[in-house]
C-alpha cells in the first residue's frame, strides 16, 4: 500500500520507446525518464535516485504486449509494479481540465492513478507470478488467441459459402450439408464441382480447401492446448466444474495467470466483471450490470453458466430456478449465477 514516503512511477510504452514520470504522495512530480528495451539498465539506475527500492512502485498500462520486457525487468529488480487498465487512465484525461496529450503526459495520468485508484489496480502478473505460471499462461493465450482468428475466420468462409453454394444449387445443398462443413460433405462439394470451370465454381472449390485448411489448424491447436492442459494442475481442477471443458479452463488460466493476483473471491468476481455496480440515490437502491473487467474471463465463466443449465446441473439449476422465483429476470437470474460460478471458479484455483 501507498504511504507519505511513496513514489509512484507511471509508464507510457510504446514499440520503441517508454516515457516514466514519478510522482511523490502529494502528486507533485519528481522526475521524468524517456528510455528503451535496449536502456533498461539506465532505467533502474534514474528509478534507484528516486528513493529507497521499497518506496517504489511502477505502473505499467500496456503490461502484456510493449511493457513485456520492463514489467520482466523491474521483476528482476524486485520492484513492485502494477498492472493500470487503460479505461482508468482514459477516464483520467478525459475528467482532466486541459485534454493534453503527449507521451509525458499521458505516464503522468498513469501514475496519477495509482495515486487515486490504487485499489482499482492489480499486481501485475509477471511481477507475482511464478515462472511456471507465467509460462503456462502464455502458452495458452497465444494458442487461443491463434485459435479464436481461425475460429473467426471459418466463420466467415462458411458463410460465404453458405450464400454461394445456394446461388448454384438453390436450397438443395442443404440436404448435403444441412448444419455444419464435414470433411464428408466438403469431399461431396470438391467431386461435383471438379469438371466445371465457371467463376463460381471455382469460387467455391477454392473456399472449400481454405476452410478444410483452418479446420485443421484448428484441429492441431486443440491438441497443443490439451496437452499443455495435461501436465497443468490449475486446468485439470478447473475441469472438475460441472460444465468447465478443457478451452474454458485454458481461458481463465491464461487471464487470471495467478490466483495471487487477487485478495479475495470478490476482488476476483470483480475483476471478472461478474459483480454487479451499486447505483444508488435517496431511498432507491440498485444494482447495474458490470459492463468492465476482463470480457474474456466473463466470458468463459458465461460459457460455464449456460452449460451448467443446459445439462441441467443440480445445483446450478436449482439456483437459477430461486432467482426465478424471487422475481428476477433470466438474464439477471443468469447473472447471479456467474457470480457464484466465479467465486468456486476462485476456491478452485486457490486449492489447485
Amino acid at each position: 500500500m501507498l504511504d507519505q514516503h511513496s513514489i509512484v512511477v507511471g509508464v507510457d510504452v510504446h514499440k520503441y520507446s517508454h516515457t516514466a514520470v514519478a510522482l511523490d504522495a502529494w502528486g507533485k512530480e519528481q522526475g521524468t525518464h524517456t528510455f528503451s528495451n535496449q536502456s533498461l539498465d539506465a532505467y533502474l539506475v534514474w528509478l534507484l535516485t528516486l528513493g529507497e527500492k521499497d518506496a517504489l512502485t511502477v505502473g505499467v498500462e500496456d503490461a502484456n504486449c510493449y511493457g513485456t520486457h520492463l514489467v520482466e525487468t523491474l521483476r528482476e529488480a524486485g520492484i513492485h509494479t502494477r498492472y493500470v487498465p487503460a479505461v482508468l487512465t482514459e477516464r483520467e484525461r478525459t475528467h482532466s481540465t486541459t485534454r493534453k496529450k503527449s507521451d509525458a503526459v499521458d505516464a503522468s495520468r498513469v501514475a496519477r492513478v495509482l495515486l487515486t485508484k490504487y485499489g482499482e489496480t492489480l499486481p501485475a502478473k509477471e511481477a507475482i507470478a511464478t515462472r511456471e505460471e507465467l509460462l503456462l499462461a502464455k502458452e495458452l493465450d497465444l494458442m487461443l488467441m491463434e485459435r479464436e482468428d481461425l475460429t473467426r475466420s471459418k466463420t466467415i468462409l462458411k458463410n460465404q459459402l453458405h450464400a454461394l453454394l445456394y446461388q448454384h444449387y438453390t436450397e438443395v445443398y442443404r440436404t448435403v450439408c444441412p448444419r455444419s462443413f464435414s470433411k464428408k460433405a466438403i469431399a461431396w462439394f470438391e467431386s461435383d464441382l471438379a469438371g466445371e470451370e465457371t467463376i463460381l465454381a471455382a469460387g467455391i472449390v477454392r473456399r472449400l480447401k481454405r476452410i478444410t485448411f483452418v479446420m485443421g489448424q484448428i484441429a492441431t491447436i486443440d491438441k497443443d492446448i490439451a496437452r499443455v492442459s495435461a501436465s497443468a494442475p490449475s486446468v485439470r481442477a478447473l475441469t472438475s466444474i460441472h460444465g468447465c471443458g478443457t478451452l474454458t479452463a485454458s481461458q481463465i488460466v491464461a487471464e487470471a495467470v495467478t490466483v495471487r493476483r487477487f485478495t479475495d473471491k470478490h476482488h476476483f468476481a470483480a475483476y471478472a466483471g461478474v459483480t454487479p455496480i451499486p447505483h444508488s440515490s435517496g431511498r432507491k437502491n440498485r444494482l447495474h450490470t458490470n459492463p468492465f473487467g476482463n470480457r474474456k474471463l466473463n466470458r468463459a465463466i458465461h460459457t460455464i453458466a449456460l452449460s451448467q443449465i443446459a445439462l441441467k446441473d443440480e445445483t446450478a439449476t436449482a439456483y437459477y430456478q430461486k432467482k426465478l422465483v424471487e422475481g428476477k429476470t433470466k438474464l439477471w437470474a443468469l447473472r447471479c449465477l456467474k457470480h457464484q460460478i466465479a467465486k468456486r471458479v476462485y476456491h478452485t484455483l486457490k486449492r489447485a
